[in-house]
């Protein structure tokens, strides 16, 4: 095999703009499958546990009435292509498990710089079954402080902000390669932060790929932010100090400050209510988030799946939504929050009194209208590359994830926010996390948020300022630059 010569090296290591386009041919294609659409009969359940099967047919008819009568994908193409400077790049890196092998890959990417003298770099990543498009209501006021004004620690911090796309998702290349998971997609976020001049940056992002960062690139991934996490409770075996903390708060009640650890109260009541529930840790039926269940079953059979999520863009539909809804813990098993994201305008209006809100209906509509065309984006972007990508990406990562040395202490700091359940009084206390990170910052917000750069856009870019803004004024990201006077 002959080597590449520098020509062909410099070809694939340039970065060329990128904007999406969909042909027209593919668009035909969708809506005849959706006028096609065989929807399934269901049992009538009570509204409060009518997402105990899944996606209920009441809340997804409607949203297929609305892909093929309302939702325009050119305009919101066109608003993309406007708002989001995009690129690719082809990124190669060695491979973990064969010294003579690399993986080489075009990764699909935004990146907005900030005019700012102070702008630090900051990696986002998105997660399964996500997308880059996340960034899209925060990036302004990411770049541009003035755009959105702070107060308190970092209220000026501006950032160049990056947006990949996780390969196999999106406009990203994806692997060939079975292993190919987590740490190799680290790999590539940190070959890319390098291509465009980043040696050390900071991350934010609700899934694994950043921890991924954090362990395997310490020295360039400076500090995490993330929101809503959900962790494991402590143990002597993964850290005594951590588990001490833990129980000494929960004997305080979390009342006492010099012994709460960071604990509060809410989070320790919440555990206690569930200690005498029976011990289904592991399975179907346990009382975790059950996005973490979905996020297993999804990842188990990626290639038997993918025959119907490929075909069927109802089916994949069915299952965002699924995925969207349980991404916050319900009351108990298989049970459902009977607030959710995909409610039709009446029902909206009905939740929103129950909890002492009192919106217009105009405004409710707008919210239905923007929550649904937010969720076809989303899917849309993921079918582009094929499900079973992003699937066996999935199965990959959550393998990556029972690695010996994943829940390993990370030194690199934490920052978290945390959005409340909507219909639940059930929180995974954060400090948990204190026993697998060093947690540095933490903000508690009362409004619902299941997906906050959607839903709390503003309150997760004060965060991000405030959070990496602390850090910086502590000295916890060195050679970054200092906060603005």
């Amino acid at each position: 095999m002959t080597e590449p010569t520098q020509y062909e090296r410099n070809e694939a290591e340039a970065i060329t703009p990128y904007s999406m386009h969909v042909s027209s041919r593919y668009l035909e294609l969708t809506k005849k499958k959706l006028e096609l659409t065989r929807l399934p009969r269901e049992l009538e359940l009570p509204d409060v546990r009518r997402w105990e099967h899944g996606t209920p047919k009441a809340v997804l008819e409607p949203l297929l009435d609305f892909w093929l009568e309302g939702y325009d994908w050119r305009a919101a193409e066109a608003q993309f292509n406007s708002s989001l400077p995009q690129f690719r790049t082809t990124i190669t890196i060695p491979s973990a498990t064969d010294d003579s092998a690399t993986h080489s890959l075009r990764i699909h990417f935004v990146h907005k710089q900030s005019k700012h003298s102070n702008a630090i770099p900051l990696l986002i990543c998105h997660s399964w079954p996500s997308s880059f498009i996340e960034v899209q209501r925060i990036i302004d006021a990411l770049t541009n402080p003035q755009s959105l004004p702070g107060f308190g620690e970092g209220a000026q911090q501006a950032f160049h902000v990056i947006a990949p796309s996780i390969p196999g998702f999106g406009f990203s290349d994806a692997s060939s390669a079975l292993d190919f998971g987590l740490r190799e997609t680290a790999g590539m976020f940190d070959g890319l932060m390098k291509r465009l001049g980043y040696s050390q940056y900071v991350a934010h992002g609700a899934g694994c790929i950043c921890r991924a960062l954090a362990l395997r690139h310490s020295k360039n991934c400076l500090a995490v932010h993330t929101a809503n996490p959900s962790f494991t409770e402590p143990s002597r075996k993964e850290g005594t100090m951590a588990y001490l903390k833990y129980r000494i708060a929960k004997l305080t009640k979390g009342k006492l400050p010099l012994l709460s650890f960071g604990y509060v109260p809410t989070e320790l009541q919440s555990q206690r209510k569930n200690e005498h529930a029976p011990d289904t840790q592991g399975s179907l039926y346990s009382d975790r988030p059950h996005d973490l269940t979905l996020h297993r079953l999804y990842s188990l059979r990626p290639q038997t799946l993918s025959f119907s999520l490929c075909d069927s863009p109802v089916g994949l539909l069915a299952a965002l939504l699924d995925v969207i809804h349980t991404r916050v813990p319900s009351g108990s098993p298989l049970t459902s929050r009977s607030r959710s994201p995909f409610l039709s305008p009446v029902e909206l209006e009905m939740q929103d009194a129950r909890f002492g809100l009192t919106n217009e209906r105009v405004r409710i509509s707008n919210r239905l209208s923007t929550t649904t065309s937010v969720t076809l984006n989303i899917l849309n972007t993921d079918r582009l590359s094929g499900p079973e990508s992003s699937l066996r990406w999935l199965r990959q990562a959550h393998l990556d994830t029972t690695a010996s040395d994943w829940n390993d202490y990370c030194a690199v700091p934490l920052g978290i926010s945390s959005f409340r359940a909507r219909n639940s009084t059930k929180t995974t206390p954060l400090m948990w996390g204190s026993t697998s990170w060093q947690i540095g910052w933490v903000k508690r917000h009362q409004r619902p948020a299941t997906l906050p750069a959607w839903e709390a856009p503003d309150l997760l870019v004060l965060d991000l300022r405030e959070c990496f803004g602390t850090f910086l004024s502590h000295g916890k990201l060195a050679n970054l630059p200092h906060v603005a006077s």
